[in-house]
């Protein structure tokens, strides 16, 4: 086992909470993860905002002010919305409930806290510069006053971001430069302060390519679904990224040496059975991605790995 394993919790922790809203990232900072996935896109006026579909869909979201913002049936696109008119929506419905019967959409304390004092909704779609402030307010006096541990407020003070940009070249769903979608996301990880904190990934290497150039302090990460590459070590080092994040389904021991012994990382997502878990252990994956952190973290716990 890595002496760092990383413990990622995906869409913040989709098991507990709705994804990618500040209830979902709450929940996933109270079980201690070491860093937690999410997907960014962009809305019209630039602003990165975290929503895994480049639409909003009835399954997801539900129009909590009623205005002029189109309905979640109707699926608009991010891209065509201005982030002032996202806050219509409240991205608080289990789209799969049988395979997530354990969800739950009740606000949890600090994201409750968060939105009265900044604006927003504790189940709303964040922007990326909102998830930045609120892991900097579990880990401030607003954690504490939240009831958050001093391990838990410690834990989110290394927190690494896992931002997956959704870039798709053949249906490109950003406006402006061929690098707006990248120098957008890299504006509001500076003004955060949090470049040697996040890690950029995406299903187009170029794109983490990119982004390591313009930003070394940031950790490339690629992803790879429905295949198992002759050489994935190879793929990483060509997108200047250290991590390697397959479809567990089509990783084996040999690949997780491979990558190993050529000095990149392991991360596969997204994982949900403990069966599944012990074997990508024993094999000594470097993390996890999944959306039961909290289960993880008890077998790890358990098993004293």
């Amino acid at each position: 086992m890595p002496a760092a394993f990383d413990l990622q919790g995906h869409r913040g922790a989709r098991g507990l909470k709705p994804e990618n809203t500040l209830a979902a990232f709450e929940a996933a900072l109270d079980v201690g993860v070491h860093s937690i996935e999410t997907d960014v896109h962009l809305t019209r006026d630039g602003v990165p905002v975290l929503y895994h579909d480049h639409r909003l869909t009835e399954l997801h979201c539900r129009l909590h002010h009623p205005g002029d913002a189109p309905a979640p049936e109707s699926r608009p696109r991010l891209i065509d919305l201005d982030w002032a008119r996202l806050h219509a929506y409240r991205a608080d419905r289990n789209p799969d409930p049988a395979r997530f019967p354990m969800q739950d959409a009740a606000p949890t304390p600090l994201a409750v806290h968060f939105a009265l004092e900044h604006g927003g909704d504790p189940l709303g779609i964040p922007s990326l510069g909102q998830w930045f402030a609120f892991v900097a307010a579990y880990a401030g006096d607003a954690g504490a006053r939240a009831g958050k541990s001093p391990a838990q407020q410690q834990t989110a003070r290394q927190l690494i971001f896992d931002i997956e940009l959704k870039r798709v070249p053949f249906q490109p769903d950003w406006t402006g430069a061929p690098e707006y979608l990248e120098r957008q996301v890299l504006h509001d990880v500076r003004d955060a302060g949090v470049a040697d904190r996040c890690r950029v990934r995406s299903f187009d290497h170029r794109t983490v390519k990119l982004l390591r150039q313009l930003e070394p302090q940031l950790t490339g990460a690629i992803l790879i679904a429905g295949t198992a590459p002759i050489d994935p070590a190879r793929l990483a080092r060509d997108a200047d990224a250290r991590i390697y994040c397959p479809e567990w389904e089509f990783l084996d021991a040999v690949q997780v040496k491979q990558c190993q012994n050529e000095g990149i990382q392991v991360l596969p997502w997204t994982v949900n059975e403990p069966d599944a878990w012990r074997r990508l252990l024993d094999w000594g994956v470097d993390g996890i991605t999944t959306d039961y952190p909290d289960r993880l973290a008890e077998l790890l716990h358990r098993t004293g790995r």
